[in-house]
């Protein structure tokens, strides 16, 4: 009885053997070469003419919106305002994350994270690199993207 015991025992313990509880290897994020990796790598490909969709995510309502073709150089007119100040390696606001706007190139696709009328964030959809922070504090008031994807989802509630 005693070696029955034994090796009820003995059998979890030998399966354990393999486990490793170390912190998952692919979740280990560097340091961006600069504060606007991503952000460069965006208007690179919007500079070359690359095709490209958006999409606004809505985080309350987990509902997508397609922006229209007619809207789409919000982007680049976004991008093109920034300046090197724009750019920070601290993210210091508590707000929930309230949209996300989804950028679809035939090879790639990037997020940007919109937590509030001044702070987002934007990254890959699978890159290896820490997220470029960006401050919308001085970017003029008709480029701002909060404001974007407000319109654009009070625009396609209007036209259903």
């Amino acid at each position: 009885m005693k070696k029955i015991k034994f090796f009820i025992l003995l059998l979890p313990l030998i399966s354990l053997i393999g486990c490793n509880f170390d912190v998952a290897r692919y979740a280990n994020f560097k340091d961006s070469p600069s504060k606007t990796y991503y952000t460069n790598e965006i208007l690179e490909k919007l500079s070359n003419k690359e095709e490209f969709s958006l999409d606004v995510f809505d985080t309350n309502l987990y509902k997508y919106y397609s922006v229209s073709s007619e809207d789409l150089d919000i982007l680049n007119n976004f991008l093109t305002s920034l300046d090197d100040e724009a750019f920070s390696n601290e993210f210091t606001t508590k707000n929930k994350e309230k949209f996300r706007l989804v950028i679809k190139f035939s090879d790639s696709k990037y997020i940007i994270k919109i937590y509030d009328k001044e702070n987002i964030k934007v990254s890959p959809w699978d890159g290896n690199y820490s997220e470029d922070i960006i401050s919308m504090k001085n970017v003029p008031t008709h480029y701002n993207l909060y404001d974007f994807c407000d319109y654009i989802e009070h625009k396609k509630v209007e036209q259903d």
